[in-house]
């Protein structure tokens, strides 16, 4: 599963409080480790930073994005429902700059994210592992 979410252009959480400096920014996906919940980040000019895979937003698949976006035509604006199939037709491409776009393109308004964004945690169905681990070790013994 990790070799699947390489190469994935990933938002920084906007309302994340990152020490780094980076919330709303868009990188890419170079390396993860879902055991721990690890993800390594790749911005412009080679900076890097890892953050935990709750602290990131993905796009969408874009069958997901056309079918709601379809299913809930009324409750979107003229200007949200085309760019919302801009970002589905632009997500169904294989060039990786056509899905940035998209992602670029997610972040005009909440409406938009909304419809086309989802946690990589909630996309990948990951539970911290690590984390309920030393959950576990520091509520046993005495």
């Amino acid at each position: 599963m990790t070799n699947e979410i390489q190469g994935t252009y990933a938002q920084v959480h906007p309302k994340l409080d990152d020490p780094v400096g980076r919330q709303g920014q868009i990188g890419m996906i170079t390396y993860a480790d879902l055991e721990r919940d690890d993800v390594y980040i790749n911005f412009e000019k080679g900076q890097q930073a890892l953050y935990s895979s709750n602290a990131l937003l993905v796009m969408r698949k874009s069958n997901e994005i056309y079918r709601d976006t379809i299913s809930k035509v009324s409750e979107l604006s003229t200007a949200d429902f085309k760019m919302l199939l801009e970002i589905s037709m632009k997500m169904q491409s294989s060039n990786l700059q056509e899905h940035r776009a998209a992602l670029e393109m997610s972040l005009t308004n909440e409406t938009t994210r909304q419809f086309s964004q989802i946690s990589l945690q909630e996309r990948l169905g990951v539970t911290n592992n690590y984390q309920l681990e030393q959950e576990q070790v520091h509520t046993r013994g005495r």
